[in-house]
């Protein structure tokens, strides 16, 4: 009886939320149409060539939304030990788009992201019709293994705050996260299958060094199971972060050696921050039980 009443609740469960996608309609203003050229950047993941025509701007009569790209681990292991380091995105023309907006950044998931790795808030005042690349205030370590997830949100305060091509012909660029309804969609589905595909950019880098630091930075034995020595010559602070960007310690340091203790840490890779007089330096260590 127990095992009946669950499949009924599942059933039901289903049925609402499809009877709810079936009310959900991405509605796309095909006047809006601004040109732009991105300049070429050594590493771009994107669905968006680098010099594209938007066709139309989208949103979903007033509802608060997430959109993007979803990125498979095989499509960025190349990348693994890099990081997304920069979002570009294209803004509005005119101040119908103004309002507050996010970058949001995940990982894992294949029909929707599982952990949030970054939000950034931003604010737009007036579209210029332009292309707006924005430095993450923490970079986001690719490590090769999970689904990385690159969208923007408005809170459905904008009509129309998402611009949109042609449609690509891949479902992961034309991802909608729709908090009001607990799920995430590829567009065909409140489409009626006219497609279209988002437009972002995501930008990759080593992120290594910041500034000008000295050569005899040193973080060693990599991998580790338990301390860490960091060699450095006039350190001032150490900060040790996980895969989603949380810092998991941070302390101010003096001299020129510090000791670390990684055996409190799950395994998987953490990027030690290393300040110093003349600069800062991002390591990444690996923790392995």
């Amino acid at each position: 009886m127990k095992k009946n009443l669950f499949l009924i609740v599942c059933f039901f469960a289903i049925m609402s939320m499809a009877n709810a996608q079936n009310e959900i309609t991405m509605t796309v203003n095909t006047e809006s149409s601004v040109e732009f050229s991105l300049a070429e950047r050594p590493i771009i993941l994107s669905y968006a060539s680098t010099s594209v025509t938007p066709i139309g701007n989208a949103g979903f009569g007033g509802l608060a939304f997430y959109w993007g790209y979803m990125f498979p681990a095989a499509m960025v292991e190349e990348y693994a030990g890099k990081y997304v380091t920069q979002v570009a995105y294209l803004e509005g023309g005119g101040e119908d788009y103004a309002g507050e907006y996010s970058i949001n950044i995940w990982l894992g998931g294949d029909y929707a992201p599982e952990k949030l790795a970054l939000t950034q808030k931003f604010t737009v005042t007036s579209g210029t019709g332009t292309v707006v690349t924005m430095s993450l205030d923490q970079p986001v370590l690719i490590d090769g293994t999970q689904n990385i997830w690159v969208t923007l949100y408005q809170d459905g305060s904008v009509q129309g705050p998402a611009f949109v091509m042609e449609d690509m012909g891949d479902a992961n660029s034309r991802w909608a996260g729709l908090p009001d309804y607990n799920m995430w969609i590829d567009v065909n589905q409140a489409q009626g299958g006219s497609g279209y595909s988002f437009i972002l950019w995501a930008f990759v880098d080593d992120y290594d060094v910041i500034g000008e630091v000295e050569s005899n930075v040193a973080v060693y034995p990599n991998p580790t199971h338990d301390m860490v020595n960091v060699i450095a010559p006039n350190m001032n602070h150490i900060t040790v972060m996980n895969t989603l960007g949380q810092v998991v310690y941070d302390t101010d340091a003096e001299g020129d050696q510090f000791v670390l203790d990684m055996s409190q840490y799950e395994s998987g890779m953490y990027m030690v921050r290393v300040s110093t007089e003349n600069g800062t330096i991002v390591k990444r260590v690996n923790v392995v039980k």
